[in-house]
Parts: structure tokens; C-alpha cells; sequence
């Protein structure tokens, strides 16, 4: 049986053809765990789930499952998949812990959902804009004193501004156009200390098209000289125009 699935880091869309049976994960033991969906098939003619898989095995477990098709007898036969693609469509969910789950394929073709070491990061918890001032507001974070750090694609850190923790735990920052340093267009990420701030979901292909983020203009209000956006992978980031470093006469006209 051939199967389509995807997986967003902690739920798995499954289907496949239907036939007499039920679908399960079968451990490295042989132990079935049956997968009974959330939701009822979606599509006639497929047997079909989508499951959480942290509510469905937990939290802890570290070997691969094999997803498997148990017969009216019991017998629970593996099931193929082909090869998965090097990049997919579904982008994963921002974490909850100290994982994310993903797909695998043996050499015979056999799916399995696999547990990974999530990446590192913080919810980003709102953008909001007021006035002149985007606020970015996060999750608490470990570090005693962290800063807001706006890092580009080759490490260097742009720009910091100072985070305050609000009565709620929540950690916020404001920046407007005047904290900006003179510079050539950048395309940095936002970090909170050493951490990526990322989307606390995120299934979106091209968020950045899908959702609104803030803008803020300079002189010229018909090109932003800021741009928040969302990478591909759902960390929070800003497209920076190019600032011109002020000369001496303009500095002092000001």
C-alpha cells in the first residue's frame, strides 16, 4: 500500500488507498499503536488520520515507528511511501518542546515518523504598530537580561534594543525608524538573545504573502524603510532599506 503523508513537526496527515484494515505505528518492539483520527476520512475511497502525534505516543519516546496497515487478522503489514521530497509544502509548527516529529523512508520504501531535536527559539507572541513604533512581544526566555538582536545571513548583529518584561512575563521591545543604524539594505532576523523568534504556528508555504506585518516609513512614504516578514521556516524577520549616512551640512540643518 502506497501512502501520502505530511507532518508539521507534531501532527501527521496520513492517507492512503482504502482497503480492509485499520493504519497504525508500529515500535521497534512490534507493539501497534492503532492511529484513530481526529477527524473522519475526508475522502471516500482513502483510509485516512490526522493525529497529534505528542498526545498520541507522548513526549519521550526516540526510536522511529513504522506506519503500518493492520489487517482484519491482526497482521500489520508496513507501509510504502515514495521517496519524500528534499523540501515540502508543510511548514513545521513552532514547538512545544524539546522535539519535532518527521518523516523518514527506509530502503524498502517503508514510512516511519521520526522524532528530531527541534530547533532553538521563542514563540513570538504579537507585532503590533503603533503610531510611529512596531512593539514585538515574545515569550519569557531563560536569560536574565536578554536583547532584542536583529542578526543577518552572515551573523552580524544590525541593530539591539533593549527588552523590558511586562506584568504579564512577556517580554517586549519597541523600534522605529530612528533607531536605525546608516547601512545598505539588509534582510536580518529577529533574535531574542541568542534565539530565533519564531511563529507558534506555522503551516503556511509563504507566510509572508498570507499574513500582515507592520511597515514603517521613513522620508519617502512611498518605499518602507522597514518591512517585517516571515521567513519560510517562520522566524520573524524585517527587510531594512538602505539609510544614507546623514553629511556634515545635513547634520546640522537638522
Amino acid at each position: 500500500m502506497t501512502a501520502h503523508a505530511s507532518v508539521d513537526g507534531r501532527t501527521l496527515w496520513l492517507a492512503l488507498a482504502a482497503g480492509p484494515g485499520s493504519l497504525g505505528l508500529r515500535d521497534a518492539a512490534g507493539a501497534v499503536v492503532p492511529l484513530r483520527s481526529g477527524v473522519a476520512d475526508e475522502q471516500p475511497g482513502y483510509l485516512s488520520a490526522r493525529v497529534d502525534l505528542d498526545d498520541l505516543l507522548g513526549p519521550d519516546p526516540t526510536a522511529p515507528y513504522d506506519v503500518v496497515l493492520v489487517g482484519n487478522g491482526g497482521s500489520a503489514k508496513a507501509v510504502w511511501t515514495h521517496p519524500l521530497p528534499a523540501t515540502t509544502d508543510t511548514r513545521p509548527r513552532a514547538f512545544a518542546g524539546t522535539h519535532m516529529w518527521d518523516l523518514a523512508r527506509l530502503d524498502d520504501g517503508t514510512l516511519q515518523v521520526v522524532r528530531a531535536p527541534r530547533p532553538p527559539g521563542v514563540y513570538l507572541r504579537s507585532v503590533s504598530l503603533d503610531g510611529d513604533t512596531v512593539t514585538v512581544t515574545t515569550d519569557p526566555v531563560e536569560e536574565a537580561a536578554p536583547l532584542l538582536r536583529l542578526v543577518d545571513a552572515e551573523g552580524t548583529v544590525v541593530l539591539t534594543r533593549p527588552l523590558a518584561t511586562g506584568d504579564d512575563g512577556l517580554l517586549r521591545a519597541t523600534l522605529s525608524v530612528s533607531d536605525l543604524p546608516p547601512g545598505e539594505e539588509t534582510w536580518p532576523r529577529v533574535h531574542v538573545g541568542d534565539l530565533p523568534v519564531w511563529r507558534r504556528r506555522n503551516d503556511l508555504v509563504r507566510a509572508e504573502f498570507a499574513t500582515v506585518l507592520p511597515l514603517l516609513f521613513g522620508d519617502d512614504l512611498d518605499t518602507p524603510a522597514v518591512r517585517f516578514r516571515f521567513t519560510p521556516e517562520g522566524m520573524l524577520a524585517l527587510r531594512i532599506a538602505s539609510r544614507l549616512q546623514a553629511t556634515p551640512s545635513q547634520a546640522g540643518e537638522s
